[in-house]
């Protein structure tokens, strides 16, 4: 029972009472009684309208509550012609006005960062306090493409952040930290996490941003000043060094046999360690001199047919059986010796995949499918094979200049075929086959 009626009640209850009493004693007021009764029936009326005028304030406190609670911020109160409730009544009328003003601000600046997000080429993911994604922007679904593009326009869809951290590993970016990460078609994106106090709460968000051409010009620039840099030192050093090797074994003779032998061996042990350190200058040489593409119509079914050949006797020997499925008589207009030395490098990369599983078995296979794709006019090249795949580790560092994972490698292989599709803008993807072990490097080259 509310208050109101709880007042109005005793009131009643009060009157009855007096009204009982002067009833009961009629007889003895006499004429008396009738005035009694009509002043209690004022009374009664007067304190009726003071409970009401009392309570009035509270009843416009509920409303004011309904009118906060429906976020109806746009009613006013009337004014009623009593100072003492029209001041509670201005006061609810100010709260609203500025509660509607910063409704409209709120609103306003939700609008110019919803637009902000959607036009911003930065990805942006937006965690919640359980760390799950809330809100993110199309730029950051187009950077990470790790989900089916078509799923955006299922009103069920909501992106997960496990998904995610299976292909980029959010979770081990540190706060205020970013991290330089390589998806598998060679673009690399660099991703920082970040933090912001919402209602007295700290939430996450990663900033997603993609290597501008102008960034990774400026990368490479800088490796191939220092290479050029080094190759000159390395190569003039070793030349004079090989020279005054050579000329010193013209000395044997004037030392016993049994010196003379061991004198002979430690010189050309020596040569050929300045021999291995030249050729591995030479390797990184390759990445700076790569000449720019000379374009012209070619046969790339024979072109793919001939490096199959050319590494038959090497699958042979490690007992792997080549696949192909090849379309005949697919031209595109390229460098033909600059997509040869890339295939031959994804050639490499598959036998050498295999080897690292170290399992002789039917299993050993690489498969080769050349097809043109109709629906995206353009010819389609999948090297698919059946090694240990790519961790997620490795994954992250694909296509990083001097990245290798093996012990005496050089880092050059990937990135020597990352320079030559790039500088022909031929589209590639390096990615785990779906249904078996494996990997799979897939070329699509337009013909322009």
């Amino acid at each position: 029972m509310s208050l109101k009626n709880k007042l109005l009640l005793v009131s009643v209850l009060l009157h009855v009472f007096f009204f009982s009493f002067a009833f009961v004693f009629r007889e003895v007021i006499g004429y008396w009684f009738f005035l009694i009764e009509l002043v209690l029936i004022i009374s009664l009326s007067i304190f009726i309208w003071l409970i009401r005028k009392a309570l009035q304030p509270l009843e416009y406190i509920d409303i004011f509550s309904t009118l906060l609670k429906e976020e109806e911020f746009t009613s006013r109160f009337s004014y009623l012609n009593q100072s003492d409730l029209d001041k509670l009544i201005s006061q609810f009328n100010i709260l609203l006005e500025r509660l509607h003003k910063e409704r409209l601000v709120a609103g306003e600046r939700h609008h110019v960062f919803e637009k902000l997000m959607d036009e911003s080429p930065i990805g942006v993911l937006l965690l919640d306090t359980n760390h799950q994604i809330s809100e993110y922007n199309p730029s950051a679904i187009r950077l990470l493409q790790n989900i089916d593009q078509s799923k955006l326009t299922d009103k069920n869809f909501k992106l997960e952040i496990q998904s995610i951290n299976k292909n980029y590993s959010l979770q081990n970016i540190a706060i205020n930290q970013h991290q330089l990460i390589s998806r598998g078609d060679g673009k690399r994106l660099k991703i920082g996490h970040y933090q912001f106090r919402d209602r007295g709460f700290y939430r996450s968000f990663y900033l997603i941003e993609e290597f501008t051409n102008s960034l990774i010009k400026s990368q490479k620039e800088s490796y191939e000043n220092l290479i050029k840099t080094m190759s000159h030192e390395v190569n003039n050093t070793i030349a004079i060094t090989n020279s005054l090797l050579e000329s010193s074994l013209s000395f044997k003779e004037q030392l016993s046999q049994e010196s003379a032998v061991d004198f002979e061996k430690a010189l050309r042990i020596v040569i050929a360690r300045c021999y291995s350190l030249n050729q591995f200058m030479q390797g990184y040489s390759e990445i700076v001199k790569l000449q720019k593409p000379v374009k012209m119509q070619f046969n790339l079914t024979q072109l793919v047919e001939n490096l199959s050949n050319l590494f038959y006797s090497e699958m042979s020997k490690n007992k792997i059986h080549l696949k192909m499925d090849l379309e005949k008589d697919l031209h595109i207009n390229a460098d033909p010796h600059l997509v040869e030395q890339a295939l031959i490098n994804i050639l490499k990369n598959a036998i050498e995949a295999i080897e690292d599983r170290q399992q002789n078995d039917n299993r050993n296979e690489i498969e080769v499918k050349l097809k043109f794709k109709f629906e995206l006019k353009t010819i389609q090249l999948d090297i698919i094979d059946s090694g240990c795949g790519i961790s997620s580790e490795v994954k992250q560092q694909l296509f990083t200049p001097f990245f290798t994972t093996k012990a005496t490698g050089q880092g050059i292989g990937l990135m020597l075929i990352d320079e030559i599709l790039t500088s022909h803008d031929f589209q590639y993807q390096l990615n785990n086959n779906q249904s078996q072990l494996g990997a799979c490097f897939r070329v699509s080259f337009s013909n322009t």
